[in-house]
């Protein structure tokens, strides 16, 4: 071994295994948060300015579900607003996402696409082409749109 590094090595492995355990524990049942303080030999980490910013971080914590629960009553419907439409921009990305997969699929367009047309030709005979079924629509349409706005007789 080389001799240099004999007495770095030795003063590493004294370091090293010179690890004081505490000899009884310091529990405080008394406040909430600190049940045990174990004491460091080594309180370098421990300066005035690192307890300021713990105690700034730790009142934000405990500060914080109240402010957010304050704001959030306060601005419940815009919130719930943004949230939504959110909720929908995400939906129709997903939606169309699968969509793009789908149609990757041979036969399955033209199947949708066939799905569609017959659709839009069983709406047109149903509703459209008669005077008295356009007047159904408009009816039904009405009423819907009466429940939405809460005008429903």
């Amino acid at each position: 071994m080389n001799t240099e590094l004999e007495p770095i090595l030795k003063t590493a492995e004294d370091t090293a295994t010179d690890v004081s355990t505490p000899t009884a524990l310091d529990v405080n049942a008394d406040t909430p948060g600190t049940l045990l303080k174990i004491k460091s030999p080594d309180q370098t980490f421990e300066t005035a300015e690192w307890q300021a910013q713990l105690e700034k971080a730790l009142q934000f914590l405990v500060v914080f579900p109240d402010y957010f629960g304050s704001i959030f009553g306060e601005y419940r419907k815009p919130l719930t607003t943004v949230g939504l439409i959110l909720v929908a921009g995400l939906g129709i990305a997903v939606a169309d996402g699968v969509l793009a997969r789908l149609n990757a699929i041979p036969l399955f367009a033209p199947t949708f696409e066939l799905v569609g047309l017959g659709f839009t030709g069983w709406f047109v005979v149903r509703y459209m082409l008669y005077a008295n079924t356009r007047s159904e629509l408009l009816q039904e349409y009405d009423q819907i749109k009466g429940r939405i706005l809460g005008k429903e007789d």
